[in-house]
């Protein structure tokens, strides 16, 4: 890639009226210009849309002829990570680098400790407590334990009563596992009674199963919301049922063959629990979450400890 610097006059140069370049076919006007390594003719930057800024980007450099006759497309060098750097990065250099200079890689990590979750503090013994670049990778993964086995017996005791905070939290996903767990128990034993109540309703009826309608089988319990259910599931009727496993009679169950209030219930029903199983999984990937969060803090603030000792 070749390029001319912007002429410090303004005008143009002197015998530039006799050469014209460019897709503009006019002569150097003095403006920055860039040379294609297809055909050698010069062009105006502003004109195949390249900045003098980019100029160290550029590996090779096709104009639009020389791009439409297959003779080859611009490239361009990596550049540096930097964001206000237009210089390209070091990929050549032993080891390869993401930064033109290790200043700008020292620059850019800088700006990235304000929208960190720690303070430059904790970095600083973050950065400390690896040994090398593929554990520094693996810091977003975990925060390393101290070395000291009484700084982590320390730890798990502080983590001990920050863990008990979370209990009530933990103990209501459970409370709404189990009920969970029941509810579906119980849809699996009324679709169970819907069946056999059918049989023998066609039964009384002598019909043959062919070309009879299903009853609606909807059990007046599952309107019932969670705590009046878990209510219902302690009583003597209900500890009863789930002993047993099986819903006998026909008390509380619709026999309607054609019923619009109660359609689609067992569909509803499922959609209903897939949801709150959802929710369910969220709120315990929340509290683990938690936990983790909890668990790094306490390494990084004894890490950070570590650090002052050593000093």
């Amino acid at each position: 890639m070749k390029s001319r610097p912007v002429h410090a006059g303004n005008g143009v140069p002197k015998g530039s009226e006799e050469t014209l370049y460019c897709i503009c076919k006019k002569p150097d006007t003095g403006k920055w210009m860039i040379g294609c390594d297809g055909c050698d003719d010069w062009f105006h930057g502003e004109c195949v849309n390249v900045r003098p800024v980019e100029e160290e980007l550029v590996d090779q450099y096709f104009c639009p002829g020389c791009q439409e006759k297959n003779l080859g497309i611009t490239t361009w060098k990596r550049r540096c990570r930097l964001p206000s750097c237009q210089r390209p990065a070091a990929t050549n250099a032993q080891p390869p680098s993401k930064y033109c200079t290790p200043e700008h890689g020292v620059e850019f990590f800088k700006s990235k400790i304000t929208l960190a979750d720690y303070t430059p503090g904790e970095v600083a013994s973050l950065a400390n407590a690896v040994n090398d670049a593929a554990g520094f990778q693996k810091l977003g993964d975990n925060v390393p334990a101290p070395s000291s086995p009484s700084d982590r017996a320390k730890i798990e005791n502080l983590l001990v009563v920050d863990f008990q905070k979370l209990e009530p939290q933990k103990e209501a996903i459970s409370l709404q596992q189990s009920r969970l767990a029941t509810r579906s128990k119980f849809i699996t034993m009324t679709k169970d009674r819907q069946k056999r109540v059918a049989d023998e309703l066609r039964a009384e009826e002598n019909q043959s199963s062919k070309g009879s309608k299903e009853i609606c089988g909807f059990d007046m319990r599952l309107a019932l919301d969670d705590e009046d259910f878990a209510e219902w599931c302690e009583s003597e009727e209900g500890k009863l049922i789930f002993e047993n496993g099986t819903i006998s009679g026909r008390e509380d169950l619709c026999v309607k063959k054609k019923c619009e209030k109660h359609k689609y219930w067992l569909r509803i029903a499922i959609e209903d629990m897939e949801l709150e199983e959802r929710l369910i999984t969220e709120g315990s990937t929340l509290i683990t979450n938690e936990e983790n969060e909890l668990r790094k803090r306490q390494n990084i603030k004894s890490l950070m400890e570590e650090n002052q000792r050593l000093r």
